[in-house]
């Protein structure tokens, strides 16, 4: 009977925005709010949470307005000015090369915490172990599907249940803090990291073909389940973890929950951080071949190095990358969608399934919000 189990196809949309949108940041989470203090994360990730489901729903309903389909960059090109094509792609690949350098030091970190007992290499070793055979795969031009976004999405549920049911004993009540000042910031770059479902928006009209009248409804689901998750994540490991929480969030529970959870959390997390790895990496191949018609193997070597170089010039702080990622790439990306919004309410070729209204001054503030939690982040933080 599980083996014949087929989810239907509103549920393949709502598990591929999932899919595109937990990833390596989740892990980041749980490490900021135990800087911030309890209070101040969970503020800033409904905060976040509501920009990104308005911000999903906006792209929504520029997908629905137009007839061809494009990804991100595409929209820009058409619904703004050359201009803003070329900003578009700089902030895209800013945001692309920072996520893969920060997967290549978290995975790293997973792959110490799994194989350590049988290999002693260092975490830079199996960072570098773990370019190399993902960069093969990216060559062949691999990519997971929506299905296999089901099952991870199914998957984190059952790591995370684990982990509640196995640590929810050694929850200590002393270990939250409500607030605290010095890192009050810490968490706005790397909520919106993780948060970040643009790519995925697109995937999901593809997925309801047919069924467009379902969009508004996926991506409200879509986009409020990762919250839930990570809250729930968030709220377990620093419950038990404490001071000792780590930037993965895995490490720390080592003391707490003992090998064998770590291992599993540890194992999960290198799927995960494969997972969008292969999909970001093929992504921004695809982008160099078609937008700047480079051949297949020298855009590969356009992805994959930049990256590694990156990683070999002493970037290694994972929180500080997502972090920088969110709070500025992703941000700016968020100004430039409301943007293309306003002109496609204007300029749309078809009339959309759904409609959201929403006054002018609310995207202008949306945008300011956005400017100045990247100028924060560039030049106070």
């Amino acid at each position: 009977m599980i083996g014949s189990f087929r989810p239907n196809k509103f549920w393949l949309a709502v598990a591929t925005l999932v899919g595109s949108t937990v990833g390596v940041g989740l892990y980041g989470i749980p490490f900021t709010f135990q800087k911030a203090g309890l209070g101040i994360g969970l503020l800033f990730l409904a905060g976040i949470c509501g920009l990104i489901l308005l911000t999903n729903l906006l792209y929504g309903e520029v997908i629905l307005r137009t007839h061809e389909r494009h990804q991100f960059i595409g929209y820009v090109e058409k619904y703004l000015n050359p201009w803003a094509r070329k900003f578009g792609l700089f902030v895209f690949w800013t945001s692309v090369y920072g996520a893969l350098v920060g997967i290549i030091i978290i995975s790293g970190d997973f792959l110490s915490n799994i194989l350590s007992f049988y290999f002693r290499f260092s975490p830079f070793a199996f960072s570098t172990i773990f370019l190399i055979v993902i960069s093969v795969l990216v060559l062949k031009g691999l990519r997971t599907v929506s299905r296999f976004d089901f099952f991870m999405m199914l998957l984190f549920g059952f790591v995370l249940l684990l982990i509640v049911v196995f640590g929810i004993s050694r929850i200590t009540i002393a270990n939250y803090t409500l607030a605290r000042r010095d890192f009050w910031f810490l968490p706005f770059g790397v909520i919106l990291f993780a948060m970040f479902s643009v790519p995925g928006v697109p995937l999901v009209r593809e997925v309801l073909t047919g069924s467009e009248n379902k969009f508004k409804k996926a991506l409200v689901i879509g986009t409020l389940t990762p919250a839930i998750l990570y809250l729930t994540f968030a709220f377990v490991v620093v419950g038990i973890s404490g001071e000792a929480t780590s930037p993965d969030a895995i490490s720390g529970l080592l003391d707490f929950l003992g090998p064998k959870i770590v291992f599993i959390g540890s194992l999960f997390g290198f799927l995960t951080s494969s997972t969008i790895f292969l999909n970001l990496a093929t992504s921004l191949k695809e982008s160099f071949q078609e937008d700047f018609n480079f051949r297949r193997l020298g855009a590969w070597l356009l992805v994959v190095l930049p990256p590694y170089l990156l990683y070999l010039s002493g970037i290694r702080n994972f929180i500080d990358i997502i972090g920088l990622v969110g709070g500025v790439a992703i941000s700016l990306e968020m100004i430039l969608l409301i943007l293309v919004y306003a002109s496609a309410k204007k300029n749309g070729e078809r009339i959309p399934e759904y409609s959201v209204r929403l006054p002018q001054p609310v995207l202008y503030f949306m945008m300011l919000i956005f400017a100045a939690a990247a100028a924060y982040t560039l030049f106070i933080k």
